[in-house]
């Protein structure tokens, strides 16, 4: 039996997994996208055409705060989706 590590998953699923894993299932905790590109040492761009992916199918929501930061957190979808990686 083959084990894959989380490095061997697309970046799509790799953000979906650093969200849960951080505790980003809502507004209070949602993050910003350079603290993700940080995590997952990556380049901002793609993980920002990531997180837009998964907004539009619903994973992911997005919000711009009082210092004009953009933060993610999970949806309830999202949290279904990163429960079925485990599984």
């Amino acid at each position: 039996m083959i084990k894959l590590s989380e490095y061997d998953l697309p970046l799509s699923e790799r953000l979906l997994i650093t969200l849960h894993n951080l505790c980003a299932t809502n507004g209070d905790m949602a993050r910003k996208s350079d603290e993700l590109v940080q995590i997952l040492q990556t380049g901002t761009d793609e993980v920002n055409q990531n997180l837009n992916k998964l907004i539009s199918e619903g994973y992911v929501a997005d919000f711009t705060d009082n210092e004009r930061n953009r933060k993610f957190y999970l949806t309830s979808t999202g949290i279904i989706r990163v429960s079925s990686l485990f599984s």
